[in-house]
């Protein structure tokens, strides 16, 4: 009889609808979604170039394992067709996920951040038939970019940004997509964080035609590090003419809409104009891809 309540009682925990909107999924079962369809996709105009970020939560939880997770956020990129995307928490098992689903269409660039090849990328992914990858590169938030491995003393993790820059193949146009995650602890190692960041924009300013940088900043605009990134560039979010508002870090559904600002953006050139923004929210059987949403961007030069 025991052993009966226990098997019982754990098949509905593996199925149970919970108050915080998700379902609680046993981490071994297997969910069949079927077609996933991904609604609420923006158009946008033919010279616009689509730029994602995506934290994609590194491994798994009761809300949904990466096997699980990984089929909804691979559903949402194929659909939504970013020219480029970066992602957080992309640990290797999750860009072995990624560069396998996704091969026919995307190339990525990027290293891990510690010795540990299963550590967190921030890769940037893009079109490979559409650009030229021109260059490409991974910098250590530290007082040494160029040495690997290395983090500030106040930082809780090592934490990096890579990026890639790429010409259109037709038009000839060049932008870099530069992506990172400042670290989730210290005001005081994100700051310092963000000042080797947007040094590096600058030098990466002057290579192609615009830049556009995503990220996990850990950070809501009334940060000093949001402040900083508004530097010589914009909040996509704050500029588009269909924009979007809202968190985008949700934990999984607890964290309320209204509680928290967002933490994961899109920053552009000064040059650009964004004709979309938004938050993308889509869920499959009442699972969540991870436990930020994704953001996308529809960016364009001025004088297009």
């Amino acid at each position: 009889m025991k052993k009966s309540r226990i098997i019982a009682a754990t098949l509905v925990a593996a199925i149970v609808l919970t108050g915080v909107g998700f379902v609680i999924y046993n981490k071994a079962t297997t969910v069949d979604f079927g077609e996933i369809i991904i609604d609420g996709i923006p158009e946008k105009s033919e010279d616009a170039k689509r730029i994602m970020s995506f934290n994609v939560r590194y491994g798994d939880d009761k809300e949904g394992s990466v096997k699980n997770r990984s089929k909804i956020s691979i559903a949402i990129i194929e659909q939504y067709a970013p020219d480029s995307f970066g992602v957080q928490e992309a640990t290797g098992r999750w860009i072995d996920i990624l560069s396998e689903a996704l091969s026919e269409k995307y190339a990525y660039v990027g290293e891990h951040r510690d010795e540990d090849s299963d550590s967190e990328y921030s890769a940037v992914f893009y079109l490979k038939d559409k650009f030229n990858l021109l260059d490409s590169g991974t910098i250590w938030l530290s007082d040494t970019p160029e040495v690997k491995y290395t983090k500030y003393e106040e930082s809780a993790c090592t934490r990096i940004a890579t990026w890639a820059t790429l010409e259109n193949k037709e038009s000839g146009e060049v932008y870099t997509h530069i992506n990172t995650h400042l670290d989730h602890v210290s005001d005081t190692a994100r700051n310092m964080q963000a000042d080797v960041l947007k040094t590096k924009i600058t030098e990466l300013e002057s290579a192609g035609d615009f830049v556009v940088c995503t990220g996990d900043f850990n950070a809501e605009p009334t940060n000093e590090v949001y402040t900083k990134m508004l530097e010589g560039m914009n909040d996509a979010k704050t500029i588009a003419s269909n924009s979007d508002d809202g968190i985008t870090f949700h934990n999984y559904g607890r964290v309320k809409e209204g509680s928290n600002g967002p933490i994961d953006y899109v920053f552009t050139s000064g040059n650009l104009k964004v004709e979309n923004y938004k938050i993308i929210r889509n869920t499959a059987k009442d699972m969540y891809p991870s436990d930020h949403y994704p953001i996308i961007a529809d960016v364009i030069m001025e004088d297009k």
